[in-house]
């Protein structure tokens, strides 16, 4: 029995034992050394019998399942002979509304969480309105609400991995963070992240980056001529005071138009696909026919751009452009928030407004 209980702390083998101290020897210095240590004297979770912790290994979905319902402190139904470890744990979030049957599309509750089915598990957790029966989130909605709240930070550079595998360091420092908004703390948010969130769920990162909400819902097709379609997919707002931003990539061995430097200026990157129907040769340049007034374009570099020069191109090409505004122009700054609050792209003389005016 002793062993079981032993085995049933985090399901994973019976070399997985309670343990009286807060203190592993793989944990001193460990980024989840705090989290780690607050889990084990909160009594979710524990060590092994070779004082181990093992905050790199990876964590099942019954294994998440087990720590979230375990410190939140739900109620357990009894364990009946012969059923799987982690059935009453299972059991518990299911009437709990925050695990469904559902929610795991593909392998079994013994297969690695991924970081998307963590965050969904864990909102579930924090909302009750998500508790309700019917409510369904959809995948990118998931990142960019758990990001926002604070529950999820990024990987290297704002990554997301939504579909990269937890490790136990990770879901401790997730549930800890459960448990401080359940008790109506806020928690910082890493705004890279969120900003990587919002585009995918949006095509934009105008309200992280920026505070206003997006005018034109994207991705957006447009005729560019006869035969030539213009998708707009993303729109990226970044500025150059923000040298940690992985946006800033997208200017790899860029040139301003006025040939001055890349630093001191606010940017749009738009993520553009140009299908061309016909074979032809095309002699179009971008910029005659889509614009920012006011705003300087950016070449970037050749792997990034993206033109619809040439012969015979039936098919679709994807890539940048990139517009600039300058912060040392000589209009001044006054200009340069009125050129950032009414910022626009134009198709010949017809202008799409990025922000919604509030």
């Amino acid at each position: 029995m002793a062993a079981l209980i032993a085995a049933a702390l985090l399901g994973t083998s019976n070399a997985f034992i309670p343990t009286a101290k807060a203190s592993f020897n793989d944990v001193a210095g460990h980024w989840a050394e705090a989290a780690i240590n607050a889990a084990v004297t909160s009594g979710y979770v524990d060590g092994y019998e070779d004082g181990s912790f093992k905050p790199e290994q990876n964590v099942s979905r019954a294994e998440f399942i087990k720590l979230v319902v375990s410190a939140v402190k739900l109620s357990l139904p009894e364990a009946k002979d012969g059923e799987d470890w982690y059935t009453p744990y299972v059991t518990a979030a299911k009437e709990k509304n925050i695990y469904h049957t559902e929610d795991f599309t593909s392998g079994d509750l013994n297969t690695p969480i991924s970081r998307l089915e963590m965050s969904l598990i864990s909102l579930r957790a924090t909302r009750e309105d998500m508790q309700q029966e019917g409510i369904l989130m959809d995948n990118d909605s998931v990142m960019f609400n758990a990001t926002k709240t604070g529950l999820i930070q990024g990987l290297s550079r704002g990554e997301l991995g939504p579909d990269k595998p937890t490790t136990r360091a990770q879901s401790v420092t997730i549930i800890e963070r459960i448990l401080k908004i359940n008790k109506g703390e806020t928690l910082p948010v890493d705004k890279t992240a969120l900003g990587n969130a919002e585009i995918a769920l949006r095509g934009t990162n105008f309200e992280t980056a920026y505070g206003l909400r997006q005018a034109v819902t994207l991705p957006i097709e447009h005729d560019l001529t006869k035969d030539i379609k213009m998708k707009i997919k993303e729109i990226i707002f970044f500025d150059s005071s923000d040298k940690e931003s992985p946006y800033w990539d997208l200017l790899a061995n860029g040139i301003r138009q006025d040939k001055k430097s890349l630093d001191n200026s606010y940017y749009f990157a738009y993520k553009i696909e140009f299908t061309t129907e016909s074979e032809r040769d095309y002699h179009l340049r971008v910029k005659d026919n889509f614009q920012m007034v006011g705003w300087l374009s950016v070449t970037s570099d050749s792997s990034r751009r993206v033109s619809v020069i040439g012969s015979n191109l039936v098919g679709s090409r994807e890539g940048y452009v990139i517009f600039a505004l300058p912060k040392d122009s000589t209009e001044g700054a006054e200009y340069q928030y009125k050129a950032l609050r009414n910022s626009a792209y134009y198709l010949g003389q017809k202008r799409f407004p990025l922000f919604i005016k509030e």
